[in-house]
C-alpha cells in the first residue's frame, strides 16, 4: 500500500453566490434517486441488485430490472420493467421519458460550460474547501481503498466538479461532505470522452449528485450511498444495498408490479446493453 500524501486545496474565488436551483437545473430529474434516460435506442437502462434498497423514486427510458428482495420505496416507472419479485411502493408511470433525457443532458452541459478552475489529477487523499459558488475541473478521479476526498462548505455554497478523464473509486474509498455543505449542493459531471465510458465505484462510501450525459455508473456491492443521487444518459447498473437522498419525496400507494413468465425480457435487456457496449 502507497503511503497516503494529503494535499490539501484552499480556494476561494471571487464570484457572486448563485442560489442552488440557478447553478444547475435539473428539471425533472429531481424526482428521482436513480433516473437514466436517453434519446437513443439503447440508452436509459437500470438494473438494481437483488439487496437494494432505494428510499426515493427510480426512472429509466428503456428497461428497468427489478431483481428479487429489491425495495423501491418511491416510484419505479420505465418503458419495460422487469420485475423478479420486487417491491414497489410507489406508481409506474412516468412524465415523458424526451424530457427527462433533456433535462439530464442540459444539465450537464450547464455543469461544463462554467468557467473553473483547473484542479488536474486527483488520485490520492485531497481536501477541497468552497465559498459561494466555484466550479473546478478534474483530469482523472482515482481514490483507492482508505482515500478520501473531503469537501467543505456552507449550507449555501454550491460547488460543481466537471471530471473529464478516468474516474474510478475503490472499496474504501470516500467521497465526503463536511461544513453543512448539501449532496444537492455538490455536483460531479462525468464529461464524456472516446475513452472513458463509466464512473466505476466498488464499496465506497460517496456522498453528493452524481451526473453524466454519455457515461454510464457501475456501483459495487458494499457502496454506502446515504446521501447520493446518480443521473445518467446511457446505463445504471448498481448491485447496492441502502440508497438514500434526503429530499427525496415517497410516494405512500403501493402498487403491483407484473412479473414475467420467462427469461425473455431480461435476456433482451441484457443483449441490448452488450450491443451498445460493443457498438461504443
Amino acid at each position: 500500500m502507497k503511503n497516503v500524501l494529503t494535499s490539501v486545496i484552499l480556494l476561494s474565488l471571487n464570484l457572486p453566490f448563485i442560489a442552488s436551483a440557478g447553478v444547475i437545473n435539473l428539471g425533472s430529474a429531481e424526482d428521482y434517486i436513480f433516473a437514466t434516460a436517453s434519446n437513443e435506442q439503447w440508452g436509459g437502462n437500470l438494473l438494481l441488485g437483488s439487496e437494494a434498497h432505494i428510499f426515493g423514486s427510480v426512472a429509466a427510458s428503456n428497461t428497468l430490472e427489478l431483481g428479487d428482495g429489491v425495495i423501491v420505496d418511491g416510484n419505479a416507472c420505465a418503458k419495460t420493467t422487469n420485475n423478479w419479485g420486487a417491491i414497489v411502493n410507489g406508481v409506474s408511470t412516468c412524465d415523458s421519458f424526451s424530457q427527462l433525457a433533456n433535462d439530464i443532458t442540459g444539465a450537464a452541459t450547464q455543469a461544463q460550460a462554467f468557467a473553473s478552475t483547473e484542479l488536474g489529477n486527483i488520485t490520492e487523499s485531497s481536501a477541497i474547501t468552497g465559498s459561494g459558488f466555484q466550479s473546478f475541473n478534474i483530469k482523472d478521479l482515482l481514490l483507492s481503498g482508505g482515500e478520501t476526498l473531503t469537501i467543505t462548505g456552507g449550507l449555501t455554497d454550491s460547488l460543481v466538479f466537471n471530471v473529464f478523464g478516468q474516474a474510478q473509486l475503490g472499496s474504501g474509498a470516500n467521497i465526503l461532505l463536511q461544513g453543512g455543505i448539501t449532496a444537492d449542493n455538490v455536483i460531479f459531471n462525468f464529461v464524456e470522452n472516446p475513452v472513458n465510458h463509466s464512473f466505476e465505484i466498488g464499496g465506497a462510501n460517496i456522498s453528493g449528485t452524481f451526473l453524466s450525459s454519455g457515461r454510464s455508473f457501475i456501483l459495487g456491492d458494499g457502496a454506502t450511498l446515504n446521501n447520493s443521487r446518480f443521473y445518467s444518459t446511457e446505463s445504471i447498473v448498481a448491485n447496492v444495498q441502502d440508497v438514500r437522498f434526503p429530499s427525496s419525496s415517497i410516494p405512500s400507494t403501493p402498487i403491483a408490479v407484473p412479473e414475467p413468465s420467462t427469461l425473455v425480457l431480461l435476456l433482451s435487456a441484457m443483449l441490448g446493453l452488450t450491443l451498445r457496449r460493443f457498438k461504443r
